[in-house]
């Protein structure tokens, strides 16, 4: 997921401009290339990205795959990533619509530790967006239906979704959120959260045809609606405009 640029420190600006552009600019071999500070990291542990010698009026966009699971901001040709989920992770950028330039990061199971201590806060005000998505295996028979949770309140980029997750046998879904951890003190910026969430706990075959309920809970309030099941395609009939929404409203089977 892509955030803009907010909440950085000096310090963290001041790593950017010379280590990132004294680092790597002068060396041509690296000339176009996506370069990490580090391709193995830790939970919650900040990454830093240059894309060498890319200008600062350049148009620049960045992707990570798979999404869901990061925040990533970004100030002209250099990006801070962390990562909530352990995994294997594609960072891509493209300059100007050029084909775009990759590096791969591996995330361990283990939490870095930075001396920051987590605090719980509800979610008083904010609104969450649920992003779709349906997975098939390419190997197997394997589907299942998942969400990108998105803040529409800024936090600090190490911050947590707490949530709760339902599938019962006969496929009802529902979804509480509980709170927020707060990052105490914040040492990596601020921007929108995001979690992934995927419902397979029922769905180790392809999913039948059919209607299937839908329940979400934020700040103490239920929002209820339907999933409908194609052969062609997965709708979301979600009747609210504020506190908990989904877009799009129909994905591709």
């Amino acid at each position: 997921m892509k955030y803009s640029l907010y909440g950085f420190t000096i310090l963290l600006l001041a790593f950017f401009i010379i280590s990132a552009c004294n680092k790597y600019n002068n060396l041509p071999g690296l000339n176009g290339k996506l370069v990490a500070s580090a391709s193995a990291v830790k939970i919650d542990q900040p990454d830093s990205l240059v894309l060498v010698d890319a200008k600062a009026s350049d148009s620049l966009k960045w992707s990570v795959v798979p999404a869901g699971f990061d925040t990533l901001l970004t100030k002209n040709n250099t990006a801070l990533i962390v990562f909530t989920k352990a995994g294997s992770y594609k960072v891509s950028v493209s300059d100007n619509g050029a084909a775009p330039a990759s590096t791969s990061i591996t995330v361990s199971d283990s939490v870095y530790n930075s001396g920051t201590r987590y605090n719980t806060i509800p979610f008083t005000g904010d609104q969450i967006t649920l992003i779709p998505g349906y997975y098939k295996s390419k190997l197997g028979d394997t589907s299942y239906i998942y969400f990108v949770a998105q803040t529409t309140a800024y936090y600090c980029a190490i911050d947590r979704i707490n949530y709760t997750d339902s599938l019962t046998t006969n496929n009802a879904f529902s979804l509480n959120f509980i709170n927020l951890q707060q990052a105490t003190p914040c040492t990596a910026g601020s921007g929108t959260i995001s979690t992934g969430i995927n419902f397979r706990q029922h769905q180790l075959t392809p999913m039948a045809n059919g209607t299937y309920p839908l329940a979400v809970t934020l700040n103490g309030k239920t929002y209820t609606g339907s999933i409908v099941v194609s052969t062609a395609n997965i709708t979301f009939n979600w009747n609210y405009t504020s506190g908990v929404l989904i877009a799009p409203g129909q994905v591709n089977r």
